[in-house]
């Protein structure tokens, strides 16, 4: 019974993981998109903040133009906001997970 139970946990886990993995992604590349093409609007300080909060690591491309210059520097620019924003996500995930589980066998 056991097994089972620890078997659950594990696939949930990884549904969990994979699925804010995923979220993540996509909110780094919607909020890229949004200020490629509409770079006017996050010049104003509310557009950036709430862009800022839903993905932190895009504080980086403030160092670049919407289109950068070469197209490496696009891929590693885009690249490392997509992917950190990713790891970001699913880190949260996985604390607000362990949280729960522990409140889950203190009750249990």
């Amino acid at each position: 019974m056991l097994n089972s139970q620890t078997g659950k946990t594990k696939d949930r886990f990884l549904v969990v993981m994979s699925l804010s993995f995923v979220l993540g992604m996509t909110v780094a590349l919607g909020v890229y998109f949004l200020w490629r093409s509409h770079p006017e609007n996050f010049q104003r300080l509310s557009a950036a903040a709430a862009a800022l909060a839903v993905c932190p690591p895009f504080v980086l491309s403030f160092a670049f133009a919407p289109a950068p210059e070469s197209d490496l520097a696009l891929v590693l620019i885009l690249g490392t906001i997509v992917f950190a924003n990713a790891f970001l996500y699913a880190g949260v995930a996985a604390g607000i997970y362990a949280v729960l589980t522990l409140r889950k066998k203190g009750k249990g």
